[in-house]
């Protein structure tokens, strides 16, 4: 198992042999937000969650199952991606299409979460997916299966709905049910700096900052300080306010970035 995630994670990022011609040209910008789409020099798009992560996606047809386009993509350096921490591929999104893999001769249904809901019989896909369902099966490479898990097989047509399960995946965020009250920081060092330097989050939410670098810093605020934060360290503030937060390093106040708080 563990042999195939490293292949499956190996594997990723193949959709950037499309996405970059489309998106190279991109400015290299500090401000991203959870939700966005964000690339560096290199050809490879990821999604950028709010617990500060990256996932991949493992190829272009799971891509477009989630956008239509590469509009939006957002660049960034090199040094800033290497701070974001990867999570995860992406997987499908659920109720888009069915999936089967190269080794399983069964087809699936996807649910939330990456389950894989067994379409037991070609009736019931026909009633799912409509007179061409044979043309909305995609084939998953084995190193990917380790993304997905298998779940209860869909018995009758009542049990599963791909208008419902779309609807109640909008976004990867959900579709992963991460928790969209909790956003993540990572703290460079000085050419790098905050990473991202513009966040933006719900009141209520806590943010953590990360130092992932090997000097020390500090996260300050007016009338909020972190102390010194050595490498690996953290630190954590909940917003409870509506408002623009700038805070800096002051151990490097050339590092400064926002935290902007919406209702």
């Amino acid at each position: 198992m563990k042999h195939m995630l490293r292949r499956g994670l190996a594997m990723a990022g193949s959709i950037a042999m499309i996405a970059a011609p489309l998106a190279s040209q991109a400015a290299v910008t500090g401000a991203f937000a959870p939700g966005d789409l964000i690339k560096a020099s290199g050809p490879a798009v990821y999604y950028f969650a709010s617990n500060g992560k990256r996932y991949v996606f493992p190829n272009d047809k799971t891509y477009f199952t989630w956008y239509t386009n590469f509009d939006g993509i957002k660049q960034i350096s090199d040094r800033a991606l290497g701070l974001i921490p990867i999570g995860g591929n992406v997987t499908y999104r659920p109720g888009f299409k069915m999936v089967k893999i190269t080794t399983d001769p069964r087809t699936y249904a996807v649910d939330q979460g990456g389950v894989l809901r067994h379409v037991k019989t070609e009736q019931l896909a026909e009633t799912l997916f409509g007179l061409s369902w044979a043309s909305r099966i995609d084939d998953i490479p084995d190193g990917f299966f380790v993304n997905y898990r298998v779940g209860n097989p869909i018995e009758m047509a009542s049990e599963y709905n791909t208008g419902n399960v779309m609807t109640a995946s909008p976004t990867i965020a959900i579709d992963k049910q991460l928790d969209a009250d909790i956003a993540n920081v990572s703290i460079g060092d000085v050419d790098t700096g905050f990473v991202p330097a513009t966040l933006t989050i719900k009141v209520g939410s806590t943010v953590t900052w990360t130092n992932r670098d090997i000097r020390e810093h500090t996260v300050t605020g007016t009338g909020w300080n972190s102390g010194t934060i050595g490498r690996d360290g953290s630190y954590s503030r909940k917003f409870s306010t509506v408002g623009s937060y700038e805070y800096k390093d002051t151990l490097n106040p050339t590092m400064i970035a926002t935290i902007n708080v919406v209702p």
